[in-house]
């Protein structure tokens, strides 16, 4: 096709456009919409029970806005809403366990032509959480950030347990980080704090235990420095620790226990990596209990206060990690530390620090245990002697790094034993053997146990004396299994359950002793979970 051609079809079709364009136009005008306008949908209905936070959405037959001089009432007082084009929205928030009332009188919404919606809309419904719970609860408090518990920090939630208790009084923490120092005063015995996760639950500050310094700016941190934070928060220089315990039968499981002064920051958010004493944990009562928890901090992480106390006192740790670099297990008792990390995060780190009592029967025994740290770090040892009665003992280590030929360092006392058996380095060699240890003229050598003394260092022989086994309060249920039909969540009833979590989205919602729960949101993009409780608190797997 030519040019000219091409030139002449153009016209014509640029002229049909123009002719039908007019009688199109021409054809709106004839027909203009002078209907009122009209509420289509909404997204809540009248008498229904939704979310703490949410909105409400009305959609109407046409592009809607709000009449000048109008007002529109949630509960009862004035408020904004956003328009855009048919749908009216009102956004709420924090309303839990509310009944709700949205109005818009008649009159206050017109078309954009000033046609105006003349019926009054009235809107009840009540906001509290997407699950309903039939059943008891579980747990007796739940603390959680996000106010969907009876408590948003531990330790109020420890205040509110009953004192001298002789049951465990359970406690749920839901997965947030809390920025608190906790005390579990002598009165609070049989306190059983359980985490949602170890990794997604800390309990976390920054304080050290240094000398009072006159220097603000260089130890800003320090517990007895009123300018410090920690004091600033409200702790006295008697706290000394991020959790301290002053009571008999705590149970912990789930918890990572920060102290940033310590922490690296590397590794942790917010953590200084300063040396210098700063516990994160201190107990000081008999019949403490950690399971899959973990322990952080530089020096002195966990300090075992038990001395001139000639009382039984026993710890038993299971399944943890305790990270640090310098005598980050000090102190006295009797402590049974089973499969468990230790984490060593300087050169030179001192893993135990031991000053056992006299009454001690065993001192500090690590059984099955893992020692790891920092690429490139050198120096570690076993640990180091405070006391001519010290007694620290490794059984069945297994070493990722390297640690000093010694194995043990020197700490100014004479141990009465420094022993260990079956230690097997990263390259899967067993190195154990006594070890001669000299220091400044003093000189000692380590032992090695033979098979049948390493057969008595037993979780009986240690922990379960006196009527105590903390092992029943690790029995975890079954994970159960879940279905959801409609708005309907159930799960099978889990052998051994004392009651259950259910979770949305991987956020705590409720707790309950049924096997279902119903549901507000049933949108299938929602996923649903529930974890088993076990009669002293620990949880099914995630």
């Amino acid at each position: 096709m030519d040019t000219k051609s091409i030139y002449t079809v153009g016209k014509y079709l640029l002229l049909s456009l123009f002719i039908f364009t007019g009688f199109a136009c021409g054809d709106d005008e004839e027909t203009e919409d002078t209907s009122t306008p009209v509420l289509v949908s909404q997204n809540i209905a009248d008498g229904d029970i939704v979310g703490p936070d949410g909105y409400v959405e009305l959609f109407f037959s046409k592009a809607m806005r709000q009449a000048p001089e109008t007002e529109i009432y949630f509960n009862g007082r004035a408020v904004r809403v956003s328009i855009n084009y048919e749908r009216v929205r009102y956004t709420y928030s924090d309303m839990e366990n509310e009944d709700c009332i949205f109005e818009i009188p008649a009159g206050a919404l017109t078309d954009m032509q000033g046609r105006v919606y003349n019926q009054d809309f009235f809107l009840n419904f009540t906001a509290k959480s997407e699950i309903t719970t039939d059943g008891e609860d579980v747990f007796d408090a739940v603390v959680d950030p996000s106010g969907r518990g009876d408590f948003t920090t531990v330790q109020a939630a420890i205040n509110a347990a009953p004192g001298n208790s002789t049951r465990p009084y359970l406690i749920f923490i839901a997965a947030g980080t809390y920025n608190e120092c906790i005390n579990i005063n002598s009165n609070k015995p049989f306190i059983h704090l359980i985490g949602e996760s170890r990794e997604r639950v800390k309990i976390q500050f920054a304080l050290n235990r240094a000398e009072e310094q006159t220097n603000t700016t260089t130890w800003p941190y320090s517990i007895f420095n009123e300018s410090s934070p920690a004091r600033q928060a409200g702790h006295t220089s008697d706290q000394n620790a991020v959790v301290l315990i002053n009571a008999t039968d705590i149970y912990m499981e789930n918890i990572t226990i920060i102290n940033l002064y310590g922490a690296l920051g590397s590794r942790y958010d917010g953590g200084l990596g300063r040396n210098g004493q700063a516990e994160a944990f201190i107990n000081r009562q008999d019949r403490l209990t950690l399971n899959n928890c973990r322990l952080v901090s530089w020096q002195d992480t966990w300090w075992s206060r038990y001395w001139n106390d000639n009382a039984i006192h026993r710890a038993y740790v299971y399944n943890s990690w305790i990270e640090g670099s310098t005598d980050y297990i000090w102190g006295s008792g009797d402590l049974l530390i089973e499969n468990s990390t230790f984490y060593n995060t300087g050169s030179g780190s001192v893993i135990t620090a031991s000053r056992t009592n006299p009454t001690d029967l065993w001192g500090y025994v690590m059984k099955d245990c893992t020692i790891n740290g920092e690429n490139g770090i050198t120096g570690t040892s076993f640990g180091r002697s405070q006391a001519t009665t010290t007694k620290t003992v490794w059984i069945n280590t297994k070493l990722e790094m390297d640690i000093i030929a010694e194995h043990w360092g020197w700490g100014g006392q004479i141990p009465t034993l420094y022993a260990e058996y079956n230690t097997i380095d990263k390259n899967g060699n067993m190195i154990s053997e006594p070890k001669t240890i000299v220091s400044g003229g003093n000189t000692f050598t380590s032992s090695v146990l033979s098979a049948g003394e390493a057969a008595n260092y037993t979780y009986e022989n240690i922990i379960a004396t006196n009527g105590w086994n903390p092992k029943q309060y690790m029995e975890a249920p079954d994970s159960p299994n879940v279905t959801k039909e409609g708005n309907i969540l159930s799960w099978n009833a889990v052998s051994g359950a004392a009651g259950y979590l259910i979770f949305m989205n991987n956020t705590y919602m409720a707790q309950t002793t049924a096997t279902s729960v119903t549901l507000t949101n049933t949108d299938d993009s929602v996923i649903y979970t529930v974890r088993a409780v076990g009669r002293y608190g620990s949880l099914s797997h995630e």
